[in-house]
């Protein structure tokens, strides 16, 4: 009697792990999607902030991007472009709000984020020169300049978006116990 208890636990076991075996592989396939009509050119509209889009390609070239430096194993590939999507919409969403309030990043305020990120672009306040200044980027960050500009622009305006929405709030020593 024991022998085929075990002898089923053993079979449930197996085909348990079939099926999860199967879904998971099922859902891989689904959120994954390959094969032709699905190359890097696709302009696929995945979601909308706005009257701005987010394509399917936006998120493959961010997701490119990141297997590029060897950081994602091909079975969360799918996880990963989850939350590129979710990244992508929130900067739109961050962006379109901050053009509706009217909040913006000046040249500056760029300027000086890039003195703290690499202090070796300036030469006291005077930047140093475009191809230098490209080749240093490119060793710390490996990145285009414009890329890693945009980052920072994107970085100070989500800054702003949220000193804007915290600076109104206010807790007192009573609330806080």
């Amino acid at each position: 009697m024991a022998a085929d208890a075990d002898k089923r636990k053993f079979w449930y076991r197996v085909v348990l792990g079939g099926v999860v075996f199967l879904l998971g592989g099922s859902m891989l396939l689904y959120l994954v999607p390959q094969g032709p009509g699905t190359d890097a050119t696709s302009t696929e509209t995945v979601a909308k902030v706005g009257d701005q889009t987010i394509t399917l390609q936006d998120v493959r070239q961010q997701l490119a991007e990141i297997q590029r430096r060897g950081q994602v194993p091909k079975q969360f590939e799918s996880i990963y472009a989850q939350q590129i999507l979710r990244q992508l919409v929130f900067d739109r969403e961050i962006q379109y709000e901050a053009n509706r309030l009217g909040i913006h990043v000046t040249n500056e305020e760029t300027a000086e984020r890039i003195k703290q990120y690499l202090p070796a672009a300036f030469n006291g306040d005077s930047p140093i020169g475009m191809d230098q200044y490209s080749q240093l980027v490119q060793q710390q960050f490996q990145m285009p300049v414009q890329q890693f500009e945009d980052l920072i622009r994107k970085s100070i305006l989500t800054e702003k978006f949220q000193k804007l929405v915290t600076d109104g709030i206010s807790v007192s020593p009573a609330e806080l116990r």
